[in-house]
């Protein structure tokens, strides 16, 4: 009997828990994995954000920087000098990503990929709502300050810190938490095929009511 199949099946999961590794390690380092755009954005990506150019003025959202996260192309709006952030994420498809911050780094993250959650920590509120459009995305974000807001007593005023700081300082605080914890690729590992699709499509008034 071959039994090759079976040791492909079983290491797996090992393989897996290396690559999540090593990517915490490089997460970890954020500087490093954050690059400039060598010759900026490319036409296509030029043309999708030209889609959307209409709506993000009529909301005040202004372009502020591009980046490449290893292997993600970002594109970052600003709404005004208010402490919220709309990027576009090219990928293997575009999702939309919106952020609220607070001086201490409390984050309302507001996402249409679907593997929101995988490296969550205290202080963090996530809404991973696939498939919605940068508009209604927008919206549930919104609502979402608003519901944290009434509940917590959260206000979001503007920051001094500009996002190029906020960014890294955010996902080492996310990292150190995740990396402290006991066997954390294996619980990343398990978010990613269980925990994850308990909150998608889930508002943050859903989550705490």
């Amino acid at each position: 009997m071959d039994y090759t199949p079976w040791l492909w099946i079983g290491a797996l999961p090992i393989v897996l828990v290396g690559q999540i590794y090593l990517l915490g390690r490089k997460m970890s380092d954020p500087e490093k994995m954050i690059q400039p755009i060598m010759g900026g954005l490319n036409h296509d990506q030029e043309e999708i954000l030209s889609r959307y150019r209409d709506w993000l003025a009529s909301v005040e959202l202004e372009h502020r920087t591009n980046f490449r996260f290893g292997s993600i192309v970002t594109a970052v709006y600003q709404q005004r000098n208010q402490p919220r952030f709309f990027s576009f994420l090219f990928h293997q498809k575009v999702t939309f990503q919106i952020e609220s911050y607070l001086e201490d780094l409390t984050i309302l993250d507001t996402g249409t990929s679907d593997s929101g959650g995988l490296f969550p920590r205290p202080g963090a509120y996530l809404q991973s709502l696939p498939s919605l459009s940068p508009q209604e995305a927008w919206q549930r974000h919104l609502e979402g300050e608003a519901h944290l807001s009434k509940k917590f007593g959260y206000v979001w005023v503007p920051l001094k810190t500009p996002y190029e700081q906020l960014l890294p300082a955010a996902i080492r605080l996310r990292m150190k938490y995740n990396r402290s914890q006991l066997f954390w690729p294996i619980r990343v590992l398990y978010r990613y095929f269980v925990t994850r699709r308990r909150i998608l499509n889930k508002t943050i008034a859903q989550q705490f009511p």
